[in-house]
């Protein structure tokens, strides 16, 4: 009986060493926390990575079944001037039967006088306050989940290559898949991220920064707008002011409020640690450094320009 007793004494715990558990415990956990976020991260860059082939490889496939025409950034599709049972819209609206969308694109069904005056026609018009598509959305923008039920998107296109094209000679009109990009669809971006919610200067961008697809939202780099890109320089330009404000894109922006600039609705934003997806004209897709030069960033945004990526890509 006393060995018993003394055995039941030997299987306590001190206080110290409870609290040496305790504080081993909560090293682990230190340890671990930072180890799930970063798995975290790299899961939502991969599925981000992910949407952007599927969006981009969605608009080669439907330049391929209508002639080599590319859908427009915004506009009439597969013809300019309009037909019945034609498309309009913008690039995203455009490409849904392609991303396993067809039926929301087919519920779209209506007039528009932009459609050349042809009826029925499909328009976005008719889907922009009723849907959320989810390949249109990236896993780390913290704005992806706000209180509109819209057509917005986490994703841009490249207006040096999606134009407008409606009738009365409206815009440049559709470009052709591959001869309009002779410095090679493996060197000229397609499709990048952008924020749904910027809340900053958006030009374009409907109702105060929101990335609506339905319309010209989405557009990145565009002399057509007048106002969204500096296409002499090499960088975005920032409605407003007087000098353009050099910048390529922007990683983790503030959200609103002071300082200007930080977030601009009409420029590429990405919530990426230090740097942003760039989809190309091939398919594939880089994720590319904060750090790449005015250079290489605007020889893969042009299309024909004949310049070349430096070392940094």
């Amino acid at each position: 009986m006393p060995l018993f007793r003394m055995m039941r004494r030997w299987r306590g715990f001190t206080l110290i060493e409870l609290l040496v558990v305790i504080a081993i415990i909560a090293i682990l956990i230190g340890l671990l926390v930072p180890a799930v976020q970063k798995v975290r991260e790299a899961a939502a860059r991969l599925q981000c990575s992910n949407n952007l082939k599927n969006i981009t490889l969605a608009i080669v496939n439907c330049a391929d079944t209508n002639e080599g025409k590319l859908p427009p950034g915004l506009g009439n599709y597969p013809s300019r001037d309009g037909a019945a049972q034609g498309g309009q819209g913008g690039l995203y609206f455009h490409i849904l039967p392609y991303i396993e969308q067809d039926n929301l694109y087919k519920s779209s069904i209506g007039t528009d006088s932009r459609n050349g005056g042809f009826a029925p026609c499909y328009s976005a018009w008719n889907v922009q306050n009723t849907t959320r598509v989810k390949p249109y959305y990236c896993p780390t923008d913290p704005t992806r989940d706000g209180s509109w039920a819209r057509a917005t998107t986490s994703y841009a296109f490249n207006g040096q290559i999606f134009n407008v094209a409606y009738p009365w000679g409206w815009g440049k009109g559709l470009a052709r898949f591959p001869a309009s990009i002779p410095d090679g669809t493996s060197n000229t971006m397609f499709n990048t991220e952008k924020i749904v919610e910027c809340r900053g200067d958006s030009g374009w961008a409907p109702d105060v920064g929101d990335n609506v697809w339905v319309d010209w939202g989405p557009v990145v780099y565009s002399d057509e707008t007048g106002d969204q890109a500096s296409v002499g320089g090499r960088w975005g330009y920032y409605p407003g002011h007087t000098d353009d404000i050099f910048i390529k894109f922007r990683v983790q922006p503030k959200l609103g409020g002071p300082p200007l600039g930080q977030c601009i609705g009409n420029l590429p934003a990405s919530y990426h640690a230090g740097g942003i997806n760039c989809a190309m004209g091939d398919g594939s897709v880089r994720y590319v450094s904060q750090g790449v030069s005015a250079a290489t960033w605007w020889a893969v945004i042009t299309p024909n320009a004949g310049d070349i990526t430096g070392p940094d890509w």
